[in-house]
C-alpha cells in the first residue's frame, strides 16, 4: 500500500514537475521546498476540507496521498486543519474508514476536525447519531476529547476555535448558546495579542461570490452560507482584529488576486483585518478557478505577517501563483 502511493505521488510529481518547465511563469514554482519560506516561523500548518470520505478504496487513497505529503514535510507541520465535510454522510463505516486512513500517518503534532453538514447527514435523519460520532472520532484521530460540536483549542500559543452545526440540515445553525460560547472564545483569545484562527465550514453569508458560486439557478441570498445566524457570528468575528476564518462547503479551486472579475470570487478575502480563506475541495475535481482535487493551503505565522501557500497535497507540489500575504495589525 504505502509503496503504491508513494509511486504514484510520484509520478504526479514527476509530470508536474515537467509541466513546471513551460507553466511556472502561469502557475507559479511548482518545485519549492516544504520548509517555511524564513526561519522565524511561529507556527506552520496545514488546511483541507470536503475530504467526502466513503468506503471506497480509491477516496481513501486520495486522503492519504495527502497524508503522506504533510508527514514528508522538511519541516514537520505543528498542525492539520480539516474543515468540514470529512465523511460524505457521516455514516459509522465512512468515519472507520476515516480513522483507518489517518491512523497510518503522522501528518502534524496536532489535528483540528471541524464538522460539515455532510457529517450531520447519518441515516435516518439521526442528528443525535452524527453528534456522537464526530465527538468519537474525534477522540480517536485526533486524539482530542470534547464534548460539543464546537470547540477550541491552542496550538503554540495561538487560538483555534472551531464552530460546528447544531442540526442536520445544509445550512448550519449556531444556538444562542453557542454564540454566546462564541462571543466569550473571542474575548479571551483576543488578550493573547496573537492571530485568532476561526474553522467553520460554512462561510459568511454573501462571501466568495455565494449565492452564485453555490450553484443554485435561482439562489436566495443565504444560500451556501452559514445561514441564518451568518451576520451574528459576522459581526462577533469582527469584532477583533487579525482574524482568520477557515472554510470549506463551497467547492470553489485557488484563484488569485486579479481573478474575481473572471470566476467572480477569491480564495482569500479581506475586510480590514478580518481575513475569510475558503478552501477548495479536496476529493473532487473543482468546477470554478483552479481545477483540481486533492488540494489545500500551508499556513506560515510569523510575528508581522502571516503567508498562505497553495499546495496540491495528492501530488506534492506547490501552486505558488495563488499564494497570499497578508500583514498583520
Amino acid at each position: 500500500m504505502f509503496g503504491f502511493i508513494a509511486f504514484i505521488r510520484g509520478f504526479l510529481s514527476v509530470i508536474l514537475t515537467v509541466l513546471n518547465v513551460f507553466t511556472g511563469f502561469i502557475f507559479g514554482d511548482f518545485t519549492a521546498d516544504t520548509k517555511p519560506f524564513y526561519d522565524d516561523c511561529k507556527l506552520n500548518f496545514a488546511v483541507l476540507s470536503d475530504i467526502h470520505m466513503t468506503e471506497e478504496k480509491a477516496r481513501a487513497d486520495m486522503l492519504r496521498f495527502g497524508l503522506q505529503d504533510m508527514q514528508e514535510f522538511s519541516s514537520p507541520l505543528d498542525l492539520v486543519v480539516a474543515s468540514g465535510d470529512l465523511t460524505d454522510h457521516g455514516e459509522p463505516e465512512e468515519w472507520a474508514t476515516l480513522e483507518k486512513a489517518f491512523a497510518d500517518y503522522t501528518p502534524a503534532k496536532n489535528i483540528i476536525l471541524a464538522q460539515g453538514n455532510h457529517d450531520t447527514w447519518t441515516s435516518d435523519d439521526n442528528y443525535a447519531l452524527s453528534r456522537e460520532l464526530f465527538i468519537e472520532y474525534n477522540g480517536k484521530i485526533a486524539g482530542r476529547e470534547i464534548d460539543e460540536v464546537y470547540y477550541s483549542t491552542k496550538v503554540n500559543g495561538y487560538t483555534f476555535i472551531v464552530l460546528g452545526s447544531e442540526t442536520d440540515r445544509t445550512a448550519a445553525y449556531i444556538s444562542d448558546t453557542q454564540l454566546e460560547w462564541l462571543e466569550g472564545e473571542m474575548e479571551k483569545a483576543s488578550k493573547d495579542g496573537l492571530p485568532i484562527f476561526v474553522v467553520s465550514h460554512w462561510p459568511i453569508n454573501e462571501s466568495h461570490g455565494l449565492p452564485e458560486t453555490w450553484g443554485d439557478d435561482e439562489p436566495e441570498p443565504d444560500d451556501g452560507g452559514l445561514g441564518d445566524q451568518s451576520a451574528r457570528v459576522e459581526e462577533i468575528l469582527k469584532a477583533y482584529g487579525n482574524v482568520f476564518m477557515i472554510t470549506g462547503h463551497i467547492h470553489s479551486g485557488f484563484t488569485k488576486k486579479g481573478q474575481e472579475g473572471v470566476y467572480g470570487y477569491l480564495s482569500v478575502e479581506s475586510d480590514g483585518s478580518f481575513h475569510s480563506i475558503n478552501l477548495p475541495q479536496y476529493m473532487y475535481l473543482t468546477l470554478r478557478g483552479r481545477i483540481a482535487n486533492g488540494t489545500g493551503f500551508v499556513f506560515e505565522v510569523y510575528e508581522d505577517t502571516v503567508e498562505i501557500r497553495a499546495r496540491s497535497y495528492s501530488a506534492g507540489v506547490w501552486y505558488t501563483d495563488y499564494d497570499y500575504t497578508i500583514d498583520l495589525v
